[in-house]
């Protein structure tokens, strides 16, 4: 059911009366921030009297979230320039908050009129708000403009002394070549410094991008060596020609190993200085399914790739400014992105675009096809499984070349052949397997690396690898038809194994929880983390059991090795027995971050001296976060909104909602707000908060 907009609004607006009035109690206690009271509290009434506007709420609430980001943005700025302020910093707060008056002013004027005349007057209201969130753009860059000059008053301090040092050159020529030998130093010292502060504005701005974790494809592998030739010749061969068209299509079925070929060939172009950036999509990384940290990825990598090119980068991050993490994804686009490239020749790459979600998919594809004019020496590599909607953008860039499972080709006979050969050889070694149940093994996989990659998991991870591979191969079983009838031949395994007295049924429902924890999860979670929120001490056995199909890595995080076995799971016509209703398996996450959160939320978590103290002030705030708030506490207090909006609204579970209620209670909010704080997550709680509201109320 569609929500109130009247309540939308005043959502908003109370979420920017909250921000406004924290930096209000921070500048009564922090010196640095004192400067601010005065134009703090204009914002406020502003915001205050906005709330009662009574017709074209749109634009007014517009003016209110616009003067919200200026004011938190001129505490960043603040916070960072030392005391005692400069006046010529102290007057362009007092310019900008004068204008300000002048703003409350017709604000004012808009709010009293009665609802008959702000009937009639909605036009030029409406024109009213319209032109007041201009001028208060106008004066913000007014102001940003004042300030800068403090930046560079020691720049200019330094070149009037270097003048008077040259109006003073007059007793001998002798005194003269000395002097101007120092002005030359001082000068080339005044281009060091410049060229100093330079990088490091760059640094500083580029270090506001927030790339999305994982989405460069770390966790893939590259081409085993000599195998693929008949795919990737033909690709270096494209990126190489510059009268080939800009984008490479390469598509296939899943599990043929697209995702390998990209990872290959951007470890291969970033080796020869050519890569711009990669995106990998994954279905593991929640973040990695959507538009939103697309551009910043990209840019970051850029910029690191590509150092000629990071003060473009950095020009764009400051067109951008303040609205940076939420910034329209065209302009973000154009201005971290293409603008930079549009005189060099680079490659980017974009793997499993399918895996990102269908809306957002199709608006990265149109941008960049309409945006290669602007970069036309800049190619493109986008693989995907062939989903309708990236057919009808994509099909005349199809790599019609290359065929990554087609059992008729011999190279890619060959490769699989290889690929298991290689995978077994340990086993061969050790006569645990000989050379023919190897070849057999590789013929049965259909050239599907995905089926072949899991066979030989499967086949590693047994006591008994010859019984495996007879299994494998058993005709009558027919297990190596399709990955769907092996991942359930897994599962089933994994169940009967070390049922310890227990059901079948009850083994099954224990390794499902564990199954569901790991889809769920907003950001991959390890070992102890699942065995914390879930309340158990056997999620180690249990994901042993299922090595072959998923993934423990050296720090303990667990992740799905392949889509297609989260896409198995989510499928009851395929999955059976093994179907997880996601719905449910959030039900579950919720139920566990609040009863981690219920369990160690404490007032002062970091155990600082002070409650007054910023987060900045605090010199080993990592460390003091590292050691008292616990991993699972972390993810808890971030996840829990994410986990209470995918859990179905009105179907929730009934202890889900005697764990929300208890934990508003007993000062709990505030022990949250305490540890979002400190972990830098306040936008996201307040983002979350406004979801759970839009979508349970």
């Amino acid at each position: 059911m569609s929500r109130n907009p009247s309540n939308r609004h005043l959502e908003i607006i109370d979420a920017a009366l909250l921000g406004a009035k924290i930096v209000k109690d921070a500048s009564e206690v922090a010196p640095v921030l004192a400067p601010l009271k005065g134009t703090i509290g204009i914002v406020i009434t502003i915001l205050e009297t906005v709330r009662g506007v009574k017709t074209n709420k749109e634009d007014w609430v517009t003016l209110g979230e616009r003067l919200s980001i200026q004011i938190k943005d001129m505490q960043d700025k603040l916070s960072r320039c030392p005391t005692p302020h400069s006046t010529s910093l102290l007057l362009a707060v007092n310019s900008y908050e004068q204008k300000l008056r002048n703003v409350l002013t017709r604000v004012h004027l808009a709010s009293d009129r009665g609802l008959a005349e702000a009937v009639l007057r909605q036009r030029a209201d409406k024109e009213e708000a319209v032109e007041l969130n201009r001028n208060v753009e106008i004066y913000w860059e007014q102001f940003i403009g004042d300030i800068s000059i403090q930046t560079h008053e020691a720049v200019h301090q330094v070149e009037r002394e270097v003048n008077q040092i040259e109006k003073d050159v007059h007793i001998t020529q002798h005194g003269v070549n000395r002097v101007e030998k120092d002005v030359h130093r001082i000068k080339h010292g005044v281009n060091r410094v410049e060229m100093s502060m330079d990088a490091m504005g760059d640094e500083s701005h580029i270090s506001k991008l927030t790339p999305v974790p994982g989405a460069t494809g770390e966790d893939h592998d590259i081409c085993l060596y000599g195998t693929r030739a008949a795919v990737l010749g033909p690709i270096r061969q494209w990126a190489n020609d510059p009268t080939t068209p800009q984008v490479r299509w390469l598509t296939d079925v899943a599990g043929a190993g697209k995702s390998t070929i990209a990872k290959h060939l951007s470890t291969e172009w970033k080796e020869q200085g050519r890569l711009a950036g990669c995106f990998f999509f994954d279905k593991n990384r929640p973040d990695a399914t959507n538009k939103q940290g697309f551009c910043d990825t990209i840019a970051a990598q850029l910029a690191n790739n590509q150092p000629q090119l990071r003060s473009l980068i950095t020009q764009g991050i400051k067109e951008i400014g303040p609205i940076l993490s939420v910034g329209p994804f065209e302009e973000k686009l154009q201005k971290l992105v293409i603008r930079p490239m549009e005189t060099v020749s680079l490659v980017l790459v974009i793997d499993a675009l399918d895996e990102c979600n269908e809306r957002d998919r199709i608006i990265i594809l149109r941008n960049i096809l309409s945006s290669l004019s602007q970069v036309p020496q800049l190619k493109v590599l986008i693989t995907s499984r062939p989903e309708r909607d990236i057919v009808q953008l994509l099909d005349t860039y199809r790599s019609r070349t290359e065929s990554l499972h087609d059992v008729e080709l011999k190279s890619n006979r060959n490769d699989i052949a290889a690929f298991v050969q290689h995978k077994m050889r340990g086993l061969v070694r050790s006569a645990e397997l000989t050379n023919e149940e190897v070849d057999r093994l590789a013929k049965r996989v259909n050239c599907l690396f995905i089926l072949a990659s899991t066979a030989c998991r499967v086949v590693e991870d047994s006591p008994d690898p010859r019984v495996a591979v007879e299994e494998l191969l058993n005709p009558n079983q027919d297990l190596l038809r399709d990955i769907n009838t092996l991942y359930s031949t897994i599962l089933t395994k994994a169940c009967k194994a070390n049922q310890g007295g227990q059901s079948s049924t009850s083994k099954t429902r224990e390794l499902l929880r564990v199954l569901k924890a790991i889809l769920a999860a907003s950001t991959p979670l390890t070992v102890s983390m699942i065995d914390s929120l879930l309340g158990i001490k056997n999620t180690r056995r249990l994901v042993g059991f299922l090595s072959s199909i998923l993934n423990v890595r050296s720090d303990e995080v667990v992740l799905i090795l392949h889509p297609t076995f989260r896409e198995f799971l989510e499928d009851p016509e395929v999955s059976g027995l093994f179907y997880i209703d996601m719905t449910e398996a959030h039900t579950l996450m919720a139920k566990g971050c609040l009863e981690t959160m219920k369990r160690e939320l404490c007032f002062n978590i970091c155990q600082l001296e002070s409650s007054f103290t910023f987060n900045k002030d605090v010199p080993d705030l990592d460390e003091r976060i590292s050691k008292y708030i616990s991993k699972e506490l972390q993810y808890g207090c971030i996840s829990w909104l994410d986990h209470i909006v995918n859990s179905g609204g009105t179907s929730r579970d009934t202890e889900v909602d005697v764990s929300l209620l208890r934990i508003t209670k007993d000062g709990y909010p505030l022990f949250w707000i305490e540890v979002v704080s400190a972990l830098g997550k306040i936008p996201k709680a307040i983002k979350g908060l406004q979801d759970v509201g839009r979508c349970h109320l």
